[in-house]
């Protein structure tokens, strides 16, 4: 499969925050993710930057993108900014969380 923002996004779809149990696309800690034909570069973020599950949570992307796309070079990268902030949240990780939808 070649890869695109797409079709990575679903992938990373399969990646929990295991406190929250919600994907890490829905809870809005992806930033970027540059595609080519033999390569993925993804930019995230995690909830806090203490957050303790944030290294292991990095790895699982690495994992599942490594599984998804074997011919393609992967490099996942920690954004510190923008900080995390629950707006980003998805509307239905909102509604999963009981947080009101966002105006």
């Amino acid at each position: 499969m070649m890869p695109n923002p797409a079709t990575v996004s679903a992938a990373l779809r399969h990646v929990f925050d295991p406190e929250l149990g919600i994907d890490i696309v829905s809870l809005g800690l992806v930033y970027s993710i540059e595609c080519g034909p033999r390569y993925i570069e993804v930019a995230m973020t995690t909830t806090s930057d203490s957050c303790p599950m944030g290294p292991a949570i990095l790895q699982d992307a690495l994992t599942v993108l490594r599984r998804s796309f074997p011919s393609s070079e992967i490099h996942v990268e920690y954004a510190e900014l923008p900080p995390w902030h629950p707006e980003m949240l998805s509307a239905s990780a909102r509604e999963v969380l009981g947080l009101p939808p966002v105006p």
